[in-house]
């Protein structure tokens, strides 16, 4: 089953500016979660550089990424929304501490 489709949520939305934002959200959370160790998929193509195409199965997940990816996502994606703060990968980071620690 699909958990993260980018270009799907890339073509949600009409305004080029809104599609770009959400590729830098995702790219993101998905280079954090690879570094954290949340999934298995590289999310990197063959020449290095991040495949904004990516889709990501539930079989793509660590047994950690099970636990918490879903409910990170939901809220990384929240608070984006809300704060327009793409880029704001410190907050990435407080928000898997707390759901690490549940």
């Amino acid at each position: 089953m699909e958990i993260l489709n980018v270009p799907f949520l890339v073509n949600s939305y009409i305004r080029q500016k809104d599609k770009d934002n959400i590729v830098r959200s995702c790219k993101n959370f998905v280079l954090f979660c690879y570094k954290n160790d949340l999934i298995t998929k590289s999310p990197f193509l063959p020449g290095g550089e991040f495949n904004n195409e990516i889709v990501l199965h539930e079989t793509d997940l660590t047994e950690s990424g099970e636990m918490i990816f879903e409910m990170l996502l939901d809220k990384w994606l929240a608070y984006t929304d809300r704060t327009q703060k793409y880029d704001d990968t410190s907050k990435l980071e407080k928000l898997f501490e707390k759901l690490k620690s549940k």
